[in-house]
């Protein structure tokens, strides 16, 4: 009986042991709101910046000219801002989204179709888009595709005369449509990148710049190619 005592008393002095040495090295967890969830929600409230490259394609100027309408085209650089909200379904992220760039002369060609009018520039100011959003969420990262409506400031440069000795400058609004896809990555809870691709056609336009003078601008297709930042807020 002894034996068996002094047995139990060894056994219950070693479990204390290694009890205490392990209680010694024991870390808590980190509390439930310090932990990452286990997918990144997409919902809430974002602003970002962007910057990209900008070309025209299939554009016209025609004057009336003997020559015809004129080739319009031409690339440039970018950049804007974008605010926009999420509302995420399970791994279905559906979204609205605006934004507005601003870029220099896109377009420079002289479009002389007749010497009473001869073109220095037509200018894209500044485009603005209003969209829809519709997505698929892999945990981190987000493949979406866009659509809705377009806005864009633009100015026409020229000059008037046989000789061309009269300028003209016309600022004029056109409106239009706009589709296109992208893919963003959230970096941090917060903090996310986007690269996306837009694809816009405007409405043709007809500048009145002087009696006698009323080109008509066919816009074409424009195509945007965008690197952008954005900071998501996690309180909506």
């Amino acid at each position: 009986m002894n034996k068996v005592r002094l047995s139990a008393l060894l056994l219950l002095g070693t479990i204390l042991q290694v009890s205490a040495v392990s209680a010694a090295d024991y870390e808590p967890p980190p509390p439930v709101d310090e932990l990452r969830p286990a997918s990144y929600d997409w919902s809430g409230l974002y602003v970002g910046g962007w910057v990209g490259n900008v070309c025209f394609d299939d554009g016209s100027i025609d004057d009336g000219g003997v020559a015809g309408p004129q080739e319009l085209d031409g690339c440039g650089y970018k950049g804007g801002a974008m605010l926009g909200y999420n509302h995420q379904i399970q791994d279905w992220v559906l979204g609205v989204e605006v934004d507005y760039g601003f870029s220099g002369s896109t377009i420079e060609k002289n479009y002389d179709a007749d010497p009473t009018i001869t073109g220095d520039t037509f200018d894209f100011n500044g485009i603005g888009t209003a969209r829809a959003k519709f997505g698929y969420a892999f945990d981190d990262t987000l493949l979406f595709m866009t659509a809705g409506g377009a806005y864009a400031d633009v100015t026409l440069n020229g000059r008037l005369g046989a000789a061309g000795a009269t300028p003209f400058s016309q600022d004029e609004s056109l409106f239009g449509w706009t589709v296109g896809l992208g893919m963003e990555h959230a970096v941090t809870d917060n903090f996310r990148l986007r690269l996306d691709y837009l694809y816009t056609e405007f409405s043709k336009k007809t500048f009145d710049c002087a009696p006698g003078c009323s080109p008509e601008v066919d816009p074409g297709s424009e195509h945007e190619v965008r690197l952008g930042a954005i900071w998501a807020f996690n309180w909506f």
